[in-house]
């Protein structure tokens, strides 16, 4: 029997989704924890539905959190399991892996504005006479 995406059901020991092999930097927090700063992780498996990273930081099995991931932004998650400083976390909903691939361009450069006089570089505001 296949599931609704049309792979055929795990194995023991097999995961239901594919999982991408990668090296990401990404952050994580206690959802709704204002108190406390994000803390950073390094992401070692992506999928679809979760992740598996290296954190400094243990978590409880069960606590939910905010995931920041480049090229996706801020998912919901829970940890779903903790063992010698790496976690899994499953996603609230689904996300695409592909995203936190791609590389980080600047959409508009407006905010980044520079002002050049005569070939030097200078503060926008900052008056040369």
């Amino acid at each position: 029997m296949a599931d609704i995406a049309g792979e055929a059901p795990p194995q023991p020991g097999n995961r239901l989704r594919k999982r991408d092999s990668l090296l990401l930097m990404g952050t994580v927090k206690a959802a709704g924890d204002y108190a406390r700063e994000t803390q950073p992780i390094r992401i070692r498996n992506l999928s679809s539905t979760g992740l598996m990273a290296d954190s400094e930081v243990e978590y409880d099995v069960g606590a939910h959190v905010e995931i920041g991931l480049r090229g996706i932004g801020l998912i919901q998650g829970e940890i779903v399991w903790v063992r010698g400083g790496r976690m899994g976390i499953t996603f609230g909903e689904t996300i695409d892996p592909k995203r936190a691939r791609l590389p980080v361009t600047a959409g508009s450069d407006d905010h980044l504005r520079k002002v050049i006089d005569m070939g030097r570089v200078r503060r926008p505001g900052l008056r040369i006479d």
